[in-house]
């Protein structure tokens, strides 16, 4: 079975028609009434009328001026009505009964029924009366600029929810979004006709108009409430959502039956209830998606663009008129508001890519709407200015040029700023993380990784991949690692404020190119090191250690033979420092420590107090550590007999959290501690210590004429 799908393009011209069609049919309607050519505004305080304006041409030009009243108006066959304010009332939804809208739509009837005759009679304030010939309809023209405004709401919404939805044909969030646009057309269209009457509609037109209305406004609430329960998850119940559609088909039985006098005909008390229940789905959500991070960065951006439009107009218009009983904005604002929730999201979409849609979504609407402007440009010159059609398309073709491009291109670097640096740009980074940084394999890969794209996270995934790729329209980016076992997962670059590209990939391989031959290239180097220090220990054990060995061996003197002997140590502790294979543990450290301790303390009759602290020994010490703690606790020791008179010397060994610390302290101190001058001895041990990662320091005690040194060293746990 063949599947049949649209293209973005032929989905958004698509929308584009049905905006036309829809636009056309409202002005259509708009202009297929009778028309005096008056703009009037009602009196809030007195009976009558105001006109503000005349239009030219019309059937009130030269015969009636700005700022008559007009009192009442008449038919030839005698039959009058009184004029009022509420007559020019723009939304019939504010009569807070069904008696008021009644009687509002009767005298709408009888208003039309003058209007339909070939002569009417207006008396005005001043006690004149004037005869008019109303127009059979009125010109496109004369239509009020919240007409125009009102078709633009409901167009831009249709276009963004469509335009969301032809590249995203299967998801549900957007296929919502767009019904939701398509709802707001509707009822936005009905609107404009109702708002551009002059005077008085036909009350069956009116009510269908009414009724077109209501149906998009609940299209719209109904499919924005289950937007918000389906973004950027689904809830696990939907029941508030189906709860609102029972809701929204029990408002318009009451509608159409009239079975209570709820607020405004039912209508206005729609919109709190509905927004009430929009806030407690959003607090649902927001609940929903703080486990996931990522989710809940999505999630307030959508709440600022949903709810903060969604409610001001809310408030500005239905909870304004609630309470005052009067429309305090025009129904413009409160549907401008509207629209600003669908702009809002659009340009998060752009921005955030809250549908998961990427740079070329935006690009889409650039190039279509490139198309447009030259049908728009061209067609004002040929009607508006008589132009030829063919001088008119090389004017619209200039005017693109010159003007749209240049503009397009300063929105596009506002919207999406340059985040692609050239590949040059890269080298640094990975020369940073070889030389600078000393990582390698993986570890630099991941690190040059990181400074490139910023991600949202990243992680080792044991799936071995052999080339880059991307998952998930784009959030997920995947790349082998240099070893060869295993890839680097990478989500949302620039912590979430693109996606990832084709031009990522393409990047990301060359990178790993010259990652892969910097890593062999390093690693050869440093096989070629380990080889030649192997090399340099051999000789020196073999041939300096063998003679040292021979000297102690045949030395005619004792003293030679001892300076051989710790010659011969001292050169064996240096080889098995630069081996970086042998280990060995603290346990056996310690015994070897304090048997060298103890033997010097007691050759020389002072009282050795070894103390040992430790819960756990089970710790092992690289060549260099056993080195350089070997060294301090003999150059320690001889320090302690060189400047002291010492008879009692004590050594605590502890351990906590990981970290090895040592206290050596001696007594036999000279009072004269103002002499008392630390020379190389304690400079050479506080760098040893340095050169292990830890801590040195020393105290002395004039009233015990002590002397305590102190250092610390983190340890590494055997495995």
């Amino acid at each position: 079975m063949i599947k049949f799908r649209l293209s973005p393009y032929s989905v958004l011209l698509i929308a584009a028609i049905l905006s036309c069609v829809s636009l056309f049919s409202s002005g259509w309607l708009a202009t297929r009434q009778p028309w005096l050519g008056l703009t009037l505004q009602a009196q809030e305080t007195v009976t009558g009328v105001l006109v503000t304006k005349i239009h030219p041409n019309s059937p009130a030009d030269l015969i009636l001026s700005p700022n008559d009243v007009i009192y009442s108006i008449a038919s030839n066959a005698g039959n009058s009505l009184t004029l009022q304010g509420s007559d020019l009332i723009e939304d019939p939804d504010v009569f807070p009964t069904f008696a008021a809208y009644h009687t509002f739509l009767e005298r709408q009837s009888t208003f039309a029924d003058f209007l339909r005759e070939p002569v009417v009679i207006l008396t005005l304030e001043d006690g004149r009366e004037v005869r008019l010939q109303p127009a059979g309809s009125r010109p496109v023209r004369s239509l009020p600029a919240k007409f125009w405004f009102l078709n633009t709401i409901g167009m831009i919404s249709c276009l963004l929810g469509v335009g969301i939805f032809s590249v995203r044909l299967n998801l549900h969030a957007a296929q919502v979004y767009a019904i939701a646009g398509i709802g707001l057309l509707v009822s936005t269209m009905a609107m404009a006709v109702i708002a551009s009457r002059e005077l008085a509609f036909e009350p069956g037109f009116m009510l269908q108009l009414r009724t077109l209305y209501h149906v998009g406004n609940n299209i719209y609430a109904l499919f924005a409430i289950f937007l918000l329960a389906l973004y950027p998850s689904r809830l696990k119940s939907l029941f508030l959502p189906w709860f609102v559609a029972l809701l929204m088909l029990f408002f318009l039985g009451n509608e159409f039956f009239e079975w209570a006098d709820l607020p405004g005909n039912t209508t206005l008390i729609q919109a709190p209830i509905y927004m009430a229940i929009a806030i407690i789905i959003g607090f649902l959500q927001w609940l929903n998606s703080r486990p996931r991070a990522i989710d809940q960065a999505a999630f307030k951006w959508f709440l600022l663009a949903f709810l903060i439009p969604t409610g001001l107009g809310c408030f500005l218009y239905f909870g304004l008129l609630l309470i005052s009983g009067r429309a305090v904005f025009s129904v413009s604002v409160g549907l401008g508001c509207f629209l600003f929730m669908h702009v809002s999201l659009a340009l998060g979409i752009m921005k955030y890519r809250l549908f998961d849609i990427d740079r070329w979504w935006f690009q889409i609407w650039l190039w279509f709407f490139a198309g447009v402007s030259v049908l728009v440009v061209d067609s004002l010159l040929v009607f508006c200015m008589n132009l030829g059609s063919g001088l008119a398309l090389s004017f619209s073709l200039l005017f693109v040029g010159w003007v749209y491009f240049p503009v397009r291109q300063s929105v596009m670097g506002r919207v999406y700023p340059k985040h692609r640096k050239r590949f040059e740009q890269y080298l640094p980074i990975l020369v940073a993380g070889i030389v600078g940084q000393q990582k390698h394999g993986d570890l630099l890969w991941e690190f040059v990784l990181a400074e490139i794209f910023n991600p949202f996270s990243q992680k080792l995934i044991p799936e071995n991949i052999p080339a880059p790729k991307i998952l998930q329209y784009g959030q997920i980016l995947q790349v082998p690692g240099i070893s060869g076992v295993g890839a680097i997962e990478l989500t949302f670059p620039e912590k979430g404020r693109r996606l990832f590209s084709s031009m990522d990939v393409r990047l990301v391989e060359e990178l790993h190119k010259i990652s892969s031959l910097t890593e062999s290239r390093l690693a050869a180097h440093t096989r070629g090191t380990r080889e030649e220090r192997e090399r340099i220990l051999r000789d020196l054990h073999d041939d300096i250690g063998g003679r040292l060995l021979s000297l102690a061996q045949t030395a005619s003197s004792q003293q030679t033979a001892q300076l051989a002997r710790e010659a011969l140590t001292a050169l064996r502790e240096i080889v098995y420092s630069l081996d970086p294979q042998v280990s060995i543990t603290l346990d056996e450290a310690l015994a070897k420590w304090r048997q060298n301790l103890h033997d010097r303390c007691d050759s020389a009759g002072v009282f050795f107090d070894w103390q040992i602290r430790l819960r756990d020994n089970n710790y092992l010490l690289t060549p260099r550590q056993l080195t350089n703690l070997s060294r301090i606790l003999s150059e320690a020791l001889t320090n302690a007999f060189k400047h002291a008179d010492l008879d009692h010397l004590r050594v605590t060994w502890s351990l906590e959290n990981r970290e090895l610390r040592v206290s050596i302290c001696n007594n036999g101190v000279k009072s004269d501690l103002e002499k008392f001058i630390f020379g190389k001895g304690l400079k050479n041990m506080q760098r040893r210590i340095s050169d292990l990662g830890g801590t040195l320091q020393h105290f002395c005690s004039p009233e015990e004429h002590s002397f305590e040194l102190q250092f610390s060293l983190p340890l590494s746990a055997e495995t």
